[in-house]
Order: structure tokens, then sequence, then C-alpha cells
């Protein structure tokens, strides 16, 4: 049997009925049931129940798959999974198949969710997907919810980070340390970490991370003016930015925090916090090792 488990909040929570009926029609050959995902309080019960040939889809984006793998922390999972694209900016399919997501629908994931890393945000562990916002891309993300409690169903990512970039953002200073190794910035607009190479509908700002790998890379944008910071910001969707080495470094480690000298708002595969003073995120070497310290962290 396949289990579509949708999620209706998708693609700024537009209506999820086109995607799911597509989702349906690609498996209409096999015996299908649906699911709203955010419906499924206790998701490691809910696969206590599913037989080993059953296969699970997620119908959703970034997010969905970040409140997937956050609901089953410790469980083995026996089932196959996969990601049916119905996101707003499906940048996890866009690495996995090198950018040829316009023609990609479907993809196998538990290869990829595996041995995810965490992040610590306000002393709680979460695990992330893809990247981890913070600073500017954490208040875009904020600043996009409340667009949407005013009624506003179709937003510009990007429009809305340049708006924010001339007019209200204030970049500040930061300590990052990573693998123990301290570095210092002023005038920090983002200091993204990342998983996987895209966030944000397509930027890039780690263009060589690999997602398979061992370690975590971070960008900082910093000591720019915002018109210098405009002038960079297109180039970050090409990954052409880490040219301008004065300005943009990028840094890898297993091991990485980041300390504002204010509150700023960070987002973790799109879903945000608001008000965070620092972010520690770090990548194991393996599940059990992840899982017995995360255990410890979250008791």
């Amino acid at each position: 049997m396949v289990h579509i488990l949708y999620n209706p909040k998708s693609n700024c929570a537009v209506d999820i009925s086109t995607p799911l009926k597509k989702a349906q029609e690609h498996f209409k050959n096999q015996e299908v049931k649906t699911q709203n995902l955010l419906e499924i309080e206790d998701m490691k019960a809910y696969f206590d129940t599913l037989e080993n040939d059953d296969e699970v889809v997620l119908l959703g984006g970034d997010g969905t798959i970040n409140v997937f793998c956050n609901k089953l922390i410790g469980y083995e999972i026996k089932n196959k999974i996969y990601m049916f694209k119905a996101g707003s900016g499906n940048d996890f399919i866009r690495d996995v198949t090198n950018c040829d997501f316009e023609n990609t629908d479907l993809v196998q994931i538990n290869e990829y969710i595996e041995n995810l890393p965490v992040v610590t945000v306000n002393s709680k562990e979460y695990l992330f997907v893809n990247n981890v916002g913070f600073g500017i891309d954490g208040r875009v993300c904020t600043a996009a919810e409340e667009e949407k409690a005013k009624g506003k169903q179709s937003i510009n990512y990007t429009t809305l980070a340049i708006k924010l970039l001339l007019t209200q953002y204030k970049p500040n200073g930061a300590t990052v340390t990573v693998d123990g190794k301290k570095h210092s910035y002023k005038r920090v607009w983002m200091a993204p970490v990342m998983n996987g190479r895209y966030y944000g509908g397509g930027m890039m700002p780690c263009p060589k991370q690999d997602r398979k790998g061992n370690v975590l890379s971070l960008c900082v944008v910093h000591s720019t003016t915002a018109l210098q910071t405009l002038l960079i910001f297109p180039s970050i969707f090409k990954g052409e930015h880490i040219k301008y080495t004065k300005k943009v470094e990028v840094l890898k480690g297993k091991e990485i925090k980041v300390e504002f000298d204010s509150a700023r708002d960070v987002q973790i595969d799109g879903e945000t916090i608001r008000g965070v003073m620092e972010i520690y995120a770090r990548k194991y070497k393996s599940l059990s090792q992840r899982d017995e310290k995360f255990a410890k962290a979250t008791v």
C-alpha cells in the first residue's frame, strides 16, 4: 500500500488539492491511502502500524520533510520514503536531483534523511534538512508570516529580502566558532548554516556543500553597506558570490556556533523562531552517535 501524507501548509498554504490529485494519479495502479501529516500526533506509533513493504509519500516541500523527520527522531525507518514535490521552494529536490527538479516530481529520500544534522536554538534541539538561516534570511521568513497573516497568499521571498535589505533590516556583529576556532565579523547580514546546497528557492550560499558528507558549511556575508550587499545578492543564486572574498567567507566544520550581538530571527527549513541570540549546529559521524547525544541533550 502507498500512504500519501500531505501537508496542507505547503506552498504558502495554497490549495493542496491539485498536487494531491497529481500524486494520486501517479499511484493509480496501487492501493493508496491519504492522510493529513499534521494530524498524526505520534508518528512512531503510526509507522508501527505499517507493513514493511508499505511505501510512504510525503506531499509538500522542505518544511514538510523537516516536520516529518523531527517526529521520527530515534526511530529506525524500514519503509521506503518518497518526496512528491509540492512546496514553494523545493530546494531539497533541487539539490538531490542536481537542479533537474522541474522534470522531477517524485524522489526516494531514505538515504538523505538517515543522519540529519542537529541545531540548538534557545536550548531546544531540532533536526534540519537543508539549512538554518540566521540573519536577514530568518527575518524574511518571519516577515512572510506577517504577510500571510494579513491574507496575502502570493509572496515573492526575493522581493521581500530586497525590501528589507534597503529599508528595515540592520546588520550587527557576530562571533562564529567552527570546530573550536573563533572568527569575528562586523556588519553581518546573513550567516546560514548549510546541510545542502540550496535554500530560499534556489539561493546557493555554499555551492560545494555535500549533504551526504560529514561536515556543514557556513556562509557569512559581512562588512558591507546595504547597497554593496544588494549588488552581491543576485550572485548567490549562481554561487558566484564567493568571489567577493573580502565580503563573503565560507567555512566548513562538524560543529558551528553563530552568536550575534543582538537578537535575530531564525528559520529552520522555513520554520521560524524569533528573537534568537545564538545557534549551535553539528553533524555527527553516525546516526547512533547523533541519537545518543541528541537524547542526552533533550532529557
